[in-house]
């Protein structure tokens, strides 16, 4: 369980995000991300090269606020640290898939159609990407 169980239940009906990590400098830089909950960890994906991935290279602290675009002014932030997956594997691609397909199905409506197979195994087939996996060590939010 990752915090309160309604805010481990926000986190799993959710997969829209934005995570903050501590630049070289020691300022904050936020981007977002959509990520998959599975089990007791949660899991994006992104380039090594980006700011993003360089930031939690040097320092696996980061933020993750998670966001639902239908429960407006609602949030769970998740606090803690990253395993950094580099050989990218393909067994996390597939649980990822399989998290977000759920979601998509959910909310046929929604935009999310756009992760499609396709789309997201080129994305997943790009040079220096890896999987991040997010470790909580405190959680917090507010729902309504």
């Amino acid at each position: 369980m990752l915090g309160k169980p309604e805010f481990d239940a926000f986190i799993t009906r959710s997969f829209t995000a934005i995570v903050s990590t501590v630049r070289g400098s020691g300022t904050p830089a936020s981007s977002m991300v959509s990520y998959a909950r599975l089990d007791d960890a949660i899991y994006f994906s992104t380039t090594l090269d980006r700011l993003k991935g360089k930031s939690l290279v040097r320092d696996p602290r980061l933020a993750l606020c998670v966001i639902n675009d239908h429960e407006p002014n609602a949030y769970v932030t998740v606090e803690g640290s990253v395993i950094i997956h580099r050989d990218n594997p393909t067994a996390l691609h597939e649980r990822m898939y399989a998290y977000w397909q759920g979601f998509v199905d959910s909310h046929p409506a929604g935009p999310w159609s756009l992760f499609g197979r396709a789309n997201l195994e080129k994305m997943w087939a790009a040079p220096g990407r890896a999987i991040f996996e997010v470790h909580a060590t405190r959680v917090s939010g507010y729902l309504m």
